[in-house]
């Protein structure tokens, strides 16, 4: 589709530019048009059933779903789809835990960790590493991240945590392990669709049946342990609660592609830019103002970016780490080599020998 190569040309920038979007208006999104004491859990199965019909129609649409689905096993499923999905729900109960234990700026503050975890495994798992330039560019979108997340968590009402010394050093290590998963997951994603080369809209599908089990198992055991709630899942939907689950779980489906084309690191910076956005769009159609920290952070982003796409690794760093990965190649290709060949060689040698003896 002329569409999707437009979107994924220059590296995947039409998708960061939409994902960046998406992300900043989902919250007014949810704000006007999701009825107050709706379920989550209802809003989560509803956008994961949105990314499941999404991917399948995406791939109807490409006339991709024959070629997807070749070669597809339960066993693929469950490694492809299933060990992301681990990292997410860890990564889940985490932050449920940390939020209970740490107050919203300490909180906010340590999940900006995620970007950094995010370079880290990306470069053990999937090999790309950054150069000087771009670490610092990752450090000014961490600030940035803190300016903007402090700022919107000091205008949230205090809620009661428990203050102990061992609870905040307990949410601390929740919150960096949270953040750690989160980059994690984000590195075999793109592993799993860059280096494996699985279709995009396939895993996105995966992901979002496992989900729903998750969710659908969820609420089984709290029917089957009694605490049923007094309502539904979806007693306060009304056909406007559509549109922020449909933007969400689309949303789901262009992160899958982000991953494949641009990578989990490109990714955060489209976060950046839409947490920025979603601060905008307060701003305009709430009348918030914008913080002073808001405002020093647009240019660090700006500036973060400017850095992180003009200075990649140096040519000859790359040329180094892929010619010694070759020199080790073609070392053991030619220790097997001989290796195979040397019997011959030695037989060769014996029927040899008589002649050379009877010439002598």
């Amino acid at each position: 589709m002329a569409l999707g190569a437009l979107l994924a040309a220059n590296n995947g920038l039409g998708y960061l530019a939409v994902h960046a979007v998406q992300f900043g208006a989902q919250p007014l999104l949810s704000k006007s048009f999701v009825a107050p004491g709706t379920p989550s859990a209802s809003l989560v199965l509803g956008a994961e059933v949105a990314k499941v019909i999404g991917c399948m129609g995406m791939l109807r649409a490409e006339g991709g779903m024959k070629e997807a689905l070749s070669g597809w096993t339960f066993r693929s499923f469950l490694l492809s789809a299933g060990i992301p999905s681990l990292t997410y729900l860890a990564q889940n109960i985490c932050v449920q835990v940390a939020y209970q234990k740490l107050d919203g700026i300490v909180f906010n503050i340590l999940n900006q960790t995620k970007m950094l975890f995010t370079a880290f495994f990306v470069y053990v798992i999937v090999g790309r590493r950054q150069s000087l330039i771009q670490c610092l560019a990752l450090g000014f979108l961490t600030l940035a991240g803190v300016l903007v997340s402090a700022s919107e968590a000091s205008k949230v009402p205090e809620r009661p945590i428990n203050g102990e010394l061992g609870s905040i050093t307990i949410g601390i290590c929740c919150i960096l392990v949270a953040s750690a998963l989160s980059g994690l997951g984000g590195a075999i994603s793109e592993w799993i669709l860059q280096r494996k080369r699985r279709n995009s809209y396939l895993f996105s599908s995966e992901m979002a049946l496992l989900g729903c089990v998750v969710i659908i198992a969820g609420q089984l055991t709290n029917c089957v342990s009694g605490a049923r709630a007094s309502e539904g899942l979806f007693d306060r939907w009304t056909l406007r609660t559509l549109i922020p689950v449909v933007t969400q779980g689309w949303g789901g489906i262009v992160v899958g592609l982000i991953a494949k084309t641009s990578g989990s690191v490109r990714k955060g910076f489209a976060v950046m830019v839409g947490l920025i956005l979603s601060c905008g769009l307060k701003c305009v159609v709430q009348g918030e103002r914008l913080s002073a920290s808001t405002l020093v952070a647009v240019p660090l982003v700006a500036v973060s970016i400017y850095l992180h796409a003009k200075h990649p690794p140096s040519k000859v760093a790359i040329e180094q780490q892929n010619g010694h990965k070759e020199q080790n190649g073609h070392k053991e290709s030619a220790l097997q080599q001989s290796s195979s060949t040397s019997p011959a060689g030695s037989n060769d040698v014996k029927k040899r020998s008589p002649s050379a003896a009877r010439d002598a």
